[in-house]
């Protein structure tokens, strides 16, 4: 009887050890840019590529956006969707700007979007096409880029306004939400923007 206490000693010594090996906690879901490019490309064509990682989402929807006079029109959607949800998930958010002559609309410009991901569990994968194109005598006269990481559930990676040129020298704005993009289309002006929406599990 008197080993008893000495077994309840041994024992509890024992107990911070084995909490030790207990398996850390997943993260938080959320959906982060790692990184960002933009390149001019020889014909004119403007590329910009969002590396981006994701981790414990059950959707991941990118939209390639447009507005003229006000209206806000899809023109590329790309959709991911996981069942369980994505313990992770990582990839490559790309838009394209480039002359549309060689799809036989000259003097016309046309934006495309894609989202690739790789290394994420087994997910349905959807996408839109609208193929929205863009006056080519419209000049790019401001962008915007600014976005937090991680990304809010609804966010807006980047727009460009489009204006045409007797409109040079007016006063202009251009925000970071869905608000501000059809808002800054008005009067003639065009505004292409990308868009992520995200929802955890």
């Amino acid at each position: 009887m008197a080993m008893r206490p000495f077994h309840l000693l041994a024992c509890l010594a024992v107990l911070p050890l084995t909490s030790c090996n207990k398996p850390a906690a997943p993260p938080a879901p959320s959906c982060a840019v790692e990184s960002a490019r933009e390149h001019k490309l020889d014909d004119g064509a403007e590329l910009r590529v969002w590396s981006l990682k994701a981790n414990g989402l059950k959707r991941l929807t990118a939209r390639l956006l447009v507005a003229t006079d006000g209206k806000v029109q899809v023109a590329n959607e790309v959709e991911y969707k996981w069942e369980p949800a994505a313990s992770e998930a990582s990839g490559q958010l790309v838009l394209l700007v480039q002359d549309g002559k060689a799809f036989g609309v000259k003097g016309k410009r046309l934006p495309l979007m894609a989202l690739d991901l790789h290394g994420s569990p087994p997910h349905a994968k959807t996408g839109k096409k609208m193929g929205l194109l863009l006056e080519g005598e419209l000049h790019s006269r401001m962008t915007n880029s600014s976005y937090t990481t991680p990304l809010g559930e609804r966010s807006v990676l980047y727009a460009q306004l489009f204006l045409p040129k007797a409109d040079a020298t007016g006063t202009f704005t251009l925000g970071s939400d869905l608000e501000s993009v059809g808002a800054a289309s008005k009067e003639g002006r065009t505004v292409v923007a990308v868009a992520l929406e995200w929802e955890r599990q």
